[in-house]
């Protein structure tokens, strides 16, 4: 086999290009281990569960991160439940945004029939996250209407976002 300049250029770029490919990878790799995901086609093993004085929503996170960065958590949940009387809602938790929010009557994200619970330091009170091998927990949700109504004033929230 005879190699010209030309092929030999390729083969030099070909080598490049998968050099950089696997630089990118072994950084993406470490941070995987750091951040727990529960990916759509994967349950997670509990369902998140926000408690308040009227009802229970039971919820399976479809997405469920957590990433600590200087001791700080970032923390973004998601998926679809029923509340205790059957009604279907997307639940949404940014422990970034110190918000989290209850679109009522909707199974998916980014739908709204205008109603929602939220909470949260733009809509009630600021609130606190504990996370502790995987499990999330908030307790003392201050919880209002779409409306900015008071629903709840001390709402718990538990998510395991364990596999």
């Amino acid at each position: 086999m005879t190699l010209n300049h030309s092929s030999m250029a390729g083969a030099q770029r070909l080598a490049v290009a998968l050099a950089a490919c696997i630089l990118m990878v072994t950084p993406l790799a470490s941070m995987a281990e750091e951040a727990k995901v529960a990916s759509p086609d994967v349950e997670a093993t509990s369902p998140g569960v926000l408690e308040t004085t009227t009802a229970t929503y039971e919820f399976t996170p479809v997405t469920c991160v957590i990433y600590v960065e200087d001791g700080v958590p970032d923390i973004e949940v998601q998926g679809p439940g029923l509340a205790t009387d059957g009604e279907s809602f997307y639940f949404d938790f940014s422990s970034t945004a110190n918000e989290m929010t209850i679109e009522l009557g909707v199974d998916e994200p980014y739908e709204s029939v205008g109603r929602k619970l939220q909470a949260g330091q733009y809509v009630s009170t600021p609130f606190e996250v504990d996370v502790s091998d995987g499990i999330i927990s908030v307790t003392g949700l201050n919880l209002v209407d779409g409306q900015s109504e008071p629903v709840d004033p001390s709402a718990s929230l538990r998510i395991d976002c364990n596999k």
